[in-house]
């Protein structure tokens, strides 16, 4: 448990999380070009699994427009932004990434 203190020394203890952030599929477990429920940093994302690349490819809405990116798995020791899959899915049309994106994402 950590410790938070206050102004004047007390100290007031925080629990730990609630909810754990570990993979539920483990890298074995991926297949190529399945899509995944999971974590990228704080937030809740759906991305597809390249296994030749070892990379999760999704799609990311900014200032109105569509991008297709691809980041580290966080098992392969990402270093910076990582994706942590929590569930194999089956997404709604706008989580799809096409072929073509899915195969020339950096």
């Amino acid at each position: 448990m950590s410790e938070f203190v206050l102004a004047g020394g007390q100290t007031l203890a925080l629990p730990e999380p609630a909810v754990s952030i570990e993979p539920q599929v483990s890298g074995g477990e991926l297949e190529h070009g399945l899509y995944y429920a999971g974590k990228l940093g704080a937030k809740v994302a759906i991305a597809r699994w390249h296994a030749r690349k070892r990379r999760f490819v999704f799609v990311e809405y900014a200032l109105g427009s569509q991008q297709v990116r691809a980041v580290a798995y966080t098992a392969d020791g990402a270093n910076g932004e990582g994706f942590t899959p929590l569930a194999r899915i089956e997404p709604r049309a706008a989580s799809r990434v096409s072929d073509y994106a899915f195969e020339t994402a950096r």
